[in-house]
């Protein structure tokens, strides 16, 4: 298990590391202002990311005081139970006082033991309900697994649409840091000269794999790619969805003959505790 508080000293060593080299890169002056950006862009990233899992680890500790209070009521909730087991001398939810009133009632109503105690319907629903609640966690996989699939598609698309400005800009910057070069070596500035060189030769290496046919097809195949996987996701939640909805008409109908069944049941136990209460009168003469 990875340890929170070491991941975020560790973090912080980084976050004090990197404005150290981003501060240093400022104070070089326009030749480091680059790695300048990116070092603060890296500060600003990591500043972020430690303050949100600073903020995550903060509500979870606290719920501590919250599991600690449920605990307490479970306990007390558990203490009174346990004198309704318990204490008395017949105490309402023991063993023993459940087999009496069982006895009690299947004398005084003329119904067998599992018909009072409702068993068969009880195991039935019980398993639609816990068919339900596997559907619903596969529900929840699939909802997740659709909203990768809409980030992935979403890059995909994005990174093709982006395309075009990236392009642009990199032609304008190997235009720029030609004329650059030019100028800067003929003021006798050679570092500089040099330097503008090699952004014209990064610039046009990255123009020419741009202009390889490979890199519109991997963009066309990336969008394919997550576009099928998405729908794939889509098709794969609205069958869970169906699958819950389904489950949950069954468990509906599950109840409603259960009620059924035990409101029959409640008439049999009414009509055999009336016939034990109120015995017919014996035959005339």
């Amino acid at each position: 298990m990875t340890d929170i508080a070491t991941t975020l000293a560790q973090a912080r060593a980084k976050l004090a590391a990197w404005q150290a080299h981003a501060a240093t890169a400022a104070a070089s002056g326009a030749a480091q202002s680059q790695a300048a950006d990116a070092a603060w862009d890296a500060v600003a990233a990591i500043e972020a990311a430690t303050a949100q899992a600073e903020g995550l680890r903060a509500q979870i500790l606290a719920r501590n005081d919250s599991l600690g209070a449920a605990l307490a009521a479970r306990s007390a909730a558990l203490a009174s139970a346990d004198k309704a087991r318990s204490e008395g001398a017949t105490p309402p939810i023991a063993d023993t006082t459940a087999t009496a009133l069982r006895a009690a009632l299947v004398s005084a109503t003329g119904l067998t033991a599992a018909k009072l105690d409702g068993a068969d319907l009880k195991t039935a629903v019980a398993a639609v309900d816990t068919n339900l609640a596997s559907l619903l966690v596969t529900l929840e996989a699939r909802l997740q697994d659709n909203e990768d699939a809409e980030a992935s598609a979403d890059a995909a698309l994005a990174a093709a649409e982006a395309s075009p400005a990236v392009i642009a800009d990199d032609l304008d910057k190997a235009l720029l840091a030609r004329e650059a070069a030019l100028r800067l070596a003929a003021a006798g500035n050679t570092p500089a000269a040099v330097r503008a060189y090699v952004d014209y030769q990064a610039a046009r290496a990255r123009l020419t794999s741009a202009a390889a046919p490979a890199a519109a097809t991997a963009l066309q195949t990336g969008w394919n790619t997550a576009r099928d996987a998405q729908l794939s996701a889509v098709a794969d939640l609205l069958a869970a969805q169906v699958a819950v909805i389904q489950a949950q008409l069954e468990l509906s109908r599950k109840r409603a003959t259960m009620a059924a069944r035990l409101a029959t049941r409640d008439a049999d136990a009414a009509a055999a505790v009336d016939a034990v209460l109120n015995p017919p009168a014996p035959p005339g003469p």
